[in-house]
């Protein structure tokens, strides 16, 4: 979350825009996590790839902003 509040902090609009769609989708997974009981790092990132796939497939983003969230995602899942 730190990476992503650093792109809302100083970012252009459109990672702006790509830092809060990331934002609301590691919130829901971390919810729906633990609800479930399974509050691992892994556990999150399992559920944030899954909710992005459903979002991708259900044509939420332009291809634009599909670019530029995944390519955000991959930057910030490096290490």
């Amino acid at each position: 979350m730190e990476k992503l509040d650093g792109f809302v902090e100083q970012g252009t609009s459109d990672q702006l825009f790509a830092a809060k769609y990331l934002h609301g989708h590691v919130t829901f997974a971390t919810a729906k996590c633990e609800n479930i009981g399974k509050i691992y790092p892994h556990d999150i990132k399992f559920q944030v790839v899954h909710s992005l796939r459903d979002a991708l497939v259900a044509n939420e983003l332009t291809p634009h902003k599909q670019e530029l969230v995944l390519s955000m995602w991959d930057a910030i899942n490096k290490h």
